[in-house]
């Protein structure tokens, strides 16, 4: 199989997107305990770029938008692609 078809073949295959807004440990109790309208503080500080991860790897950086009654990110960065130094 050529290398032109592998890629075309490989272009078909649907990957979960993760549009990560940030992360924080917390303690199972803390979580046991949760109630409605309360809050998770997040180690992402509201100006930086929202992380794009395929496979657990940061692919592309973004911002979020609004299309219609959507919300979607925008690409402002394209930080790696598998097989390809970047």
């Amino acid at each position: 199989m050529s290398a032109i078809a592998s890629e075309e073949i490989l272009g078909e295959i649907p990957v979960e997107v993760v549009v990560e807004l940030g992360r924080r440990k917390m303690l199972l109790r803390e979580l046991a305990a949760m109630e409605v309208d309360d809050v998770v503080e997040l180690d992402q500080p509201t100006d930086r770029p929202l992380d794009l991860v395929v496979g657990g790897k940061v692919l592309a950086r973004g911002e979020l938008v609004m299309i219609g009654e959507r919300v979607a990110l925008r690409i402002v960065e394209v930080t790696g692609r598998a097989g390809k130094e970047g």
